[in-house]
């Protein structure tokens, strides 16, 4: 099997391991650097020769994240120069379906090519070409300000990372008309949100929604805009100065990550912890933006998978009194629940095939319960790459067992069928879901989403 791939900007050369090609750290975008530091970005100036694809590339800068209690630290090399995919296919001479990873991170934390999020066992097992982005984070891909930017560039990365796959995947064997987009937590969002842009049409024809935390909505400008007002204080830059521009594009790094870092306590609040978001004026509440989502998914034919986990927000704090559960339980219905809810019904009411599901399994020794991110060891079959304390005493057969009915159920949509044989349509009628919980993965009613 040939080990190199030409694409529009050079060639590449990944490595064969197990059959399945992996190529990383390919270029999709120039770095975002420099002058193109908080600017739009451009596609990658051509090279010559072949780049050395052989190596994961950098993740995107970013402090340590809450979730790194439950889930174990990113630990791979960060850099600003981090607009760069991987791609892991069964053969570069095929036409197969393509799935596009969104990692999620709250918009500040994680990359697309961690080793957890390695595609590679995902594809051998599927016969599918997994394509896993890295997108500016935090205050590099989301600081607003005038003379600045008035949106979110990550978001603009993933567009141009998706038009990147339209134009270079059949290089790799993948089928430019059959991609699926998945992404779980803020990933879920940014698919949201592209899905409902007007210029994202012909990019994808399916998606999977994990964990989508739809219930926090968009960003008013205004909004987005005081969150930068509060960056550039911490850096010392009037917002009013006719070069703040080039004053954000001359601090380090790590100047950039603590001024973000100090961020005053009721911007904070006001946005449920989440200050770096999308940008969308016209559809910004968490019903506005389910439904405009659900709208031109609807008016696309999208395909559509969405679900969550049991106990989404047992990631986020370990107080198990009574008091402290009731907060949980209500933050995951307005965060996670009623808001996914909405978007699957009105996708289903518009025509779309929908499939939702809960993820209900847990590990035994484990105080997080079936929380928020525990599905994507199972989904992408890499259980040895997590140190993770929600998988504690996790019996290696049954996850085993699990991972292998995840993965042929996403796989089956990503080929354009239905998950698996005793899996319904979901539809406000009839809203039928799948169980994922390890042992029977029954299909039940919807749960009772009272607040």
């Amino acid at each position: 099997m040939n080990n190199c791939v030409q694409t529009q900007a050079g060639a590449v050369r990944g490595c064969l391991e197990d059959g399945i090609l992996h190529f990383h750290g390919i270029p999709y975008a120039a770095p975002p650097t420099g002058r193109l530091r908080f600017r739009p970005p451009e596609k990658p100036e051509p090279w010559v020769g072949v780049l050395d694809a052989a190596k994961r590339g950098f993740v995107p800068p970013q402090d340590p994240s809450d979730l790194d209690k439950p889930m174990g630290p990113v630990t791979l090399p960060q850099s600003e120069d981090c607009l760069t995919l991987a791609v892991s296919t069964p053969s570069a001479e095929g036409s197969l379906p393509v799935a596009v990873w969104f990692h999620g991170g709250a918009n500040c934390y994680g990359g697309g090519d961690l080793p957890w999020y390695d595609g590679a066992a995902l594809a051998r097992s599927q016969n599918v070409v997994v394509v896993n982005i890295n997108f500016r984070l935090g205050v590099f891909g989301f600081l607003c300000a005038e003379g600045v930017a008035d949106r979110a560039l990550s978001i603009e990365d993933q567009m141009l990372a998706l038009q990147w796959v339209q134009e270079n995947i059949r290089q790799f064997g993948g089928d430019p008309s059959r991609v699926t987009v998945f992404g779980q937590s803020a990933g879920g969002n940014a698919i949201a949100h592209i899905l409902s842009r007007e210029d994202s049409a012909g990019l994808f024809s399916q998606i999977v929604l994990q964990s989508a935390s739809l219930g926090r909505g968009n960003h008013l400008l205004a909004d987005a805009c005081e969150a930068g007002r509060a960056v550039l204080a911490g850096l010392g830059i009037p917002p009013e100065a006719p070069d703040v521009l080039e004053q954000l594009q001359s601090c380090s790094t790590e100047e950039l990550l603590r001024a973000a870092a100090q961020v005053p306590e009721d911007i904070r609040a006001k946005h449920q912890g989440m200050y770096f978001k999308p940008v969308m004026d016209g559809w910004h509440t968490p019903e506005q933006t389910a439904r405009r989502a659900a709208e031109m998914a609807a008016r696309r034919h999208i395909r559509v998978m969405i679900g969550f986990t049991r106990e989404e927000t047992h990631a986020f704090s370990t107080a198990r009194d009574a008091e402290s559960l009731a907060a949980l339980k209500r933050g995951q219905r307005l965060r996670y629940d009623l808001p996914g809810a909405l978007f699957a019904r009105e996708a289903a009411e518009g025509g779309c095939p929908v499939w939702k599901y809960q993820f209900d399994w847990s590990a035994p020794e484990s105080i997080y319960n079936a929380c928020h991110c525990l599905e994507l060891p199972f989904l992408f079959g890499n259980l040895d790459a997590w140190d993770a304390p929600f998988l504690a005493g996790g019996e290696r057969g049954e996850m085993e067992r699990l991972t292998a009915v995840i993965q042929d159920a996403w796989g089956r949509f990503f080929r354009g069928e239905a998950p698996s044989e005793d899996w319904p349509l979901y539809s406000a009628a009839e809203p039928r879901i799948k169980h994922f919980d390890g042992h029977a993965n029954p299909v039940g009613g919807e749960p009772v989403y009272d607040v």
